[in-house]
């Protein structure tokens, strides 16, 4: 298989993802370019961002040329929206064969991910886009259920989750790995929030102890490849209203 950028042929190499999974990628030793498997970039350690990138290219030359998937010659599109910041330079297969990473370009996102990750969590700020510094993941999701069903919950339970979803928006996931994922999400006036899972797991979990609109809770020791139910509670002046149900999976 060759590079997508100069056309030579790539080596194989083994990382291991920051689960502990062993994955293989392929890199470039004439451009220093990394070919990565769709979504692989968002569950690498900075520091295995950093060894990875850390080859020596043969040449120097960067090409201005759209680079072709490897496996179906397809044209890369750099993406350009914000899962990827200006500065840094990522390219996709249209057909999802993978991401190609130029020289440094995969410390570079690594670095601007990880910095997201620490100021959304030590400011406790929800990213305002699910994808925001995050390769896109399509088996990484929140799927948003805004109306409840009509035969399973009776007429006054309906309108408490109408005026949930009046004052709050839907939450945002943010994974961090298969087992670790950070679910924010914000409130039109301060409030104490909980989350019980519905599905899952069986426990309930403090969000925001105190009354505050921005609210943010990293759930850790999950199991990898499952599916995960819902529901928030929203408590404003000792008022608790419950959302309708979410969900999201692991890979």
């Amino acid at each position: 298989m060759d590079c997508p950028q100069c056309h030579r042929p790539l080596s194989t190499i083994e990382i291991e993802t920051s689960d502990g999974q062993i994955h293989s990628l392929s890199e470039c030793l004439n451009c220093g370019g990394h070919l990565l498997e769709p979504y692989l970039a968002n569950f690498l350690t900075l520091e295995t961002a950093r060894n990875i990138d850390s080859v020596l290219p043969k040449s120097h030359a960067l090409s201005t040329s759209t680079p072709n998937c490897s496996k179906c010659g397809q044209p890369m599109p750099s993406i350009k929206d914000d899962s990827v910041p200006q500065t840094v330079t990522v390219f996709t297969c249209p057909n999802h064969h993978g991401d190609f990473f130029p020289k440094d370009q995969l410390f570079l996102f690594k670095e601007a991910q990880q910095s997201k990750i620490y100021f959304h969590k030590l400011w406790g700020i929800p990213l305002r886009s699910a994808f925001a510094v995050l390769l896109p993941v399509l088996v990484i999701f929140s799927l948003v259920t805004l109306l409840p069903s009509i035969l399973q919950q009776v007429t006054s339970s309906q309108e408490t989750r109408i005026k949930a979803s009046e004052i709050m928006t839907p939450p945002l996931i943010t994974p961090l790995s298969s087992t670790q994922v950070l679910i924010s999400f914000s409130t039109q006036r301060p409030a104490k929030t909980s989350l019980r899972f519905t599905e899952g797991l069986s426990k309930t979990l403090v969000v925001s102890a105190s009354a505050q609109t921005n609210h943010l809770i990293s759930l850790e020791e999950l199991s990898p490849g499952t599916l995960y139910k819902y529901v928030l509670i929203i408590d404003i002046n000792g008022r608790p209203v419950t959302t309708s149900e979410y969900t999201f999976s692991t890979p």
